[in-house]
């Protein structure tokens, strides 16, 4: 009878975890980030508020393009992000994502997303972090340049 209870409390136990005990994917949090473009005329992720940035972005890479954004509207000028990072591009009409996961250490992965922007095959790789409201980018590799390096002084 004993063990008939400890087999019960074991199995409900497994039951009543709670949700945070599971970390959360990077592949699914940048697949959702990337259905957001795919199709015609599709409207992407509103990048345009502080709230929507740390949607997406650590909190560092967001006071970057925050602050960068502040700064061109009150000087007049395009900012130095002039285009949607995730798609490489302004104009965009996405088919065929596929994302991967190359490493994932702990609260660090690295996620590559390949894709056609207008039939030309496209490779973005994103620095990820697990903060506490889940997976961030920390800063986005193109093939020409980095997020992040828009925002490094000239040397």
């Amino acid at each position: 009878m004993r063990r008939g209870w400890l087999a019960a409390l074991a199995a409900i136990s497994l039951f009543v975890l709670p949700a945070q005990a599971q970390k959360p994917e990077p592949k699914a949090f940048v697949e959702a980030i990337y259905k957001t473009y795919l199709g015609k005329n599709t409207p992407g992720l509103d990048l345009s508020t502080r709230a929507a940035l740390d949607l997406y972005f650590t909190a560092s890479l967001a006071d970057l393009i925050e602050k960068d954004a502040k700064e061109a509207e009150k000087l007049q000028e395009a900012p130095l992000l002039n285009g949607d990072p995730f798609v490489d591009g302004q104009d965009w009409e996405i088919t065929d994502p596929v994302v991967t996961i190359q490493e994932s250490a702990g609260d660090r992965a690295t996620a590559t997303a390949t894709f056609k922007n207008f039939g030309k095959t496209v490779t973005v790789r994103l620095a990820l972090v697990l903060t506490p409201n889940g997976w961030r980018v920390d800063d986005i590799f193109w093939s020409e340049g980095n997020l992040r390096g828009l925002y490094k002084p000239p040397q």
